[in-house]
């Protein structure tokens, strides 16, 4: 019986379904494995332990929470974590809440329940607050606290397990100390509405969007200074005012008349009345130059029409009108010699009455002046018409306009009303402007300001950037809407008549069924994410998208689930809206259409009846997509498209994770998580992040979660640790595993002192491998289900130590290490070939087991068995 050594040198499949476990046909099958358990899959082929979860903070009041990313700078590392509850959102950078101004503490009393003086504090019940400095009582500090029973200068604390705190057998306070408020806001958003919130940022501000509520924004203007405010959707340049202007205009001189005027009332079936009292008005008749007769009067109820007559010489009809007035121009004077009716016919209209006339000087003409920002080319709202009396078909004549300046305006643009139309007149760096009969350019005119989320209802589900527009998509009321504001005006969504190209864009995407919009991503054009649909929106050709050149082209039928989208490189992931799948979505220019792959059909098992509830992507180091499940588990997806590297695995913990978030924090990405734990018999949310993998010895390795560390003069006593109270724990000490340590009081006691040390969870990582396949091996064909033993395992690892292997659960051994180390030196991380020799055990299936137990590194390269194959 030979022994074969056979070598698995990567696993880039990660951990694959039950249902493929006989699909030795398939590729992924020699890359894959049965389980990988707190296991990540590096993208070029190892597998290692994740890194432990450091202790951040409690959510607040232990609610429910998500967590979004606002990255302003990340190479000045002005990143943060927006931490989303119920009506409240807090601000974490670096891994630490964000706290407001020092409160001084000048006294705490020794009671039950200690009394803090603080003289004006301004703290309310319910504040969580950090405590620092405090001279005599030094187990106060560096501890957050929740404020109860508040007076004006004194408050009392319970701790985040809702426990009073009590002073008694604490030393006397000595003095000194602080208190600082946890940073937060009031946000619109309850729990139950957080997982639908959807945002968008450029630069300090950030848009989001829930169907239940308007349109928001949330600024940065400092660490501890936020603020939410609706979206007004107008420009943000505010509309010019008190627009006034002269007339000038040249007077002809002529023969002059007194010339009589009466009016009539006529029905609409041609009953006429008599005709009014009349009025005389003094005309120059003889050279037109603008001039026009004004007649007005009361309205006669049932009149259709009214006649104006000349009632001296040249008697007679000048003119008909259906108002009750009308202007005359100054050589219309002529009567076609009708009589003027003496009596009203049977069924006329009342006569009319009041009637009155003025010589004015041309025709009415409206303006409109819209300010341009300095800073940003924006366009305002037009302003309030002008409006004046001129006749410009003279030479000479003139129209000034003067107003007040706008704040920020760079220049104005000047509109005039033609044929029910504004039209663009002139534009002019100053606060005046003359028309001298400027012909108005009708296809270009002032915008309309245009809110088209103005209600309940109207809300949009989504939104994102495009081409330099803020898009929105998906209200109740039109579930397949798409509205992008202006070009570079994200605010505003206001269009001109006939538009511009840089006009706001309105669209609702047609399908056979009512397909509501759920995400919007930008690609090559816009990616449109609907329940049933997937579409392209895009200009046609290479152009922009315009008001008048937009191209909406179905992509898919997969439909999406209310997840937003992950960008990796050039790829988007999406989760699909039934059967917790996720598929990548990229461009394939053979066909010029997107497509992709079903990421999750190797893995079912991890997502079957599941969905995925929160995801993001870490691209540095590992480009890793750590995904949330609705059953708490995690799952992560090693993803690079381009080496054809897709590798699930799941990780566990002691509680059940809620909601997962990626900041760039130094040189990395950090994964932070919302984990659900239940701590002193209570249930508790703690925000944790994940520890960086990059170390070099094995002293700096955290591999504990919700753990925390030390370094400083050698302690056997480790404080802090309130938020596992009676919980059991694991600690490297100075590169020592430490084990069955039990919180009591927020402290843990290390038998041995030590100056580094990291202390929390315990947790289990497991490497499994695929029953072995050799293929065909001489007269014995497969050897799968034939009895196999492993004489030996060579591993190549990588910074690795304290793991077992074996064929079996009862049948690990543990790699021994120590070799070259100093008594009191930690054993020194493995890097290369190394062997164990597990015990014999014939198994049908030659599986291998690789775990690590304690809080220590485990990468492996490649695993090489020595098999015995029976015959």
């Amino acid at each position: 019986m030979a022994i074969l050594r056979v070598m698995q040198p990567a696993f880039t499949s990660g951990e694959l379904s039950p249902a493929l476990w006989a699909r030795v046909d398939v590729d992924k099958y020699r890359s894959g494995l049965k389980v990988a358990k707190n296991i990540f899959i590096h993208p070029h082929g190892g597998a290692s332990n994740r890194s432990g979860l450091e202790f951040i903070g409690r959510t607040r009041g232990s609610g429910f929470a998500i967590l979004l990313p606002f990255i302003f700078d990340a190479e000045t590392d002005q990143t943060y974590n927006l931490e989303f509850s119920h009506l409240k959102m807090r601000v974490y950078r670096a891994g630490s809440p964000v706290l407001e101004a020092a409160k001084a503490i000048t006294g705490i009393s020794v009671a039950a329940n200690g009394v803090v003086t603080s003289a004006a504090h301004g703290f309310a019940n319910g504040d969580e607050v950090f405590l620092s400095g405090v001279a005599g009582m030094s187990a106060l500090n560096n501890r957050n606290f929740i404020i109860r029973n508040v007076t004006a200068n004194t408050y009392q604390l319970e701790d985040l397990l809702g426990v009073a705190l009590s002073t008694l057998g604490m030393p006397s306070y000595a003095g000194g100390g602080t208190a600082r408020r946890v940073y937060e806001i009031a946000s619109p958003y309850t729990a139950e509405e957080l997982r639908r919130v959807v945002f968008a940022q450029e630069n300090d501000v950030m848009y989001l969007t829930h169907q239940a509520h308007p349109p928001m924004k949330l600024s940065r203007l400092g660490d501890a200074n936020w603020l939410f405010s609706p979206l007004t959707f107008v420009p943000q340049i505010a509309k010019p005012t008190g627009v006034k202007g002269t007339v000038y205009f040249k007077r002809k001189t002529g023969s002059v008349a007194n010339i009589g005027y009466r009016v009539s009332a006529v029905s609409a079936s041609g009953a006429e009345s008599a005709a009014s009292a009349g009025v005389t008005v003094g005309v120059q008749y003889e050279n037109e130059d603008g001039r026009r007769v004004r007649l007005t009067w009361n309205a006669s109820t049932g009149a259709a029409l009214y006649r104006i007559y000349r009632s001296d010489g040249s008697t007679g009809i000048l003119a008909e009108t259906p108002i009750a007035e009308i202007e005359i121009d100054q050589t219309q004077y002529q009567g076609d010699g009708t009589a003027i009716p003496s009596a009203s016919a049977t069924g006329a209209p009342p006569v009319p009455t009041g009637v009155t006339g003025a010589i004015v000087y041309g025709k009415e003409m409206k303006y409109v002046v819209a300010a341009i920002s300095d800073e940003t080319g924006e366009e305002s709202l037009p302003s309030e018409p002008a409006t004046l009396r001129n006749d410009m078909v003279y030479r000479g004549n003139r129209n000034a306009l003067f107003w007040t300046a706008t704040p920020g305006a760079g220049s104005y643009v000047v509109y005039r009303l033609d044929n029910g139309r504004y039209g663009y007149v002139g534009k002019t760096e100053t606060t005046s402007f003359t028309d001298e009969n400027i012909t108005p350019d009708l296809a270009s005119g002032p915008q309309e300001g245009y809110n088209p989320f103005d209600s309940a209802g109207n809300y949009p589900a989504c939104v994102n950037f495009y081409e330099q527009r803020l898009a929105m998509g998906g209200t109740a009321n039109v579930p397949a809407g798409l509205w992008l504001g202006q070009s570079a005006n994200y605010e505003n969504f206001g269009a001109a008549s006939p538009v511009k190209a840089s006009d706001a864009i309105t669209l609702r995407i047609r399908s056979k069924e009512k397909n509501q919009i759920r995400a919007i991503s930008e690609s090559r054009g816009m990616a449109v994410f609907t329940t049933a649909n997937e579409f392209n929106v895009a200009g046609s050709g290479e152009e922009i998208m315009t008001p008048t050149n937009m191209v909406v082209k179905k992509q898919s039928n997969r439909g999406s689930s209310w997840l937003q989208p992950i960008a990796v490189g050039d790829v988007m992931l999406f989760a699909l809206a039934r059967g917790g799948v996720i598929r990548d979505y990229s461009y394939e220019f053979s066909n010029d259409n997107f497509t992709g792959q079903d990421l999750t059909i190797m893995s079912r098992h991890l997502f079957e009846g599941r969905q995925v509830v929160s995801w993001a992507f870490a691209q540095s180091p590992y480009s890793i997509v750590w995904v949330v499940l609705d059953n708490g588990q995690c799952v992560s997806l090693t993803y690079m498209r381009e080496h054809e590297v897709w590798a699930w695995t799941r990780h566990e913990t002691d509680g059940q994770f809620e909601a997962v978030n990626v900041v760039a924090e130094g040189d990395e990405d950090a994964v932070y998580f919302v984990i659900r734990r239940t701590v002193d018999g209570k249930s508790q949310r703690y925000i944790e992040r994940m520890h960086s993998r990059l170390f070099a010895v094995s002293e700096d390795a955290f591999f504990v979660d919700s753990g925390l560390s030390y370094e400083g003069a050698p302690t056997k006593t480790m404080r802090g640790l309130h938020h596992l109270e009676g919980k059991v724990l694991v600690a490297l000490a100075d590169g020592n595993v430490v084990r069955d340590l039990v919180v009591t009081n927020g402290t843990v006691t290390l038998p041995i002192a030590a100056s580094k040390v990291h202390v929390g969870l315990a947790y289990e990582a497991e490497l499994r491998t695929l029953d072995i396949d050799l293929g065909n091996v001489g007269e014995l064909g497969t050897v799968q289900a034939r009895n196999k033993a492993i004489a030996n395992i060579t591993l190549r690892v990588e910074k690795t130590r304290g793991i077992w292997a074996g064929p079996a659960e009862d049948a690990l051994v543990e790699l021994k290490q120590r070799e070259f180390e100093n008594w009191s030196e930690a054993i020194r991380l493995a890097t290369g070939d190394v062997e164990l020799t597990p015990t014999a055990d014939w198994t049908k299936g030659g599986t291998m087991i690789i775990k690590q137990f304690d809080p220590l590194p485990m990468t492996v390269l490649a695993i090489m068995p020595d098999l015995r194959v029976a015959a």
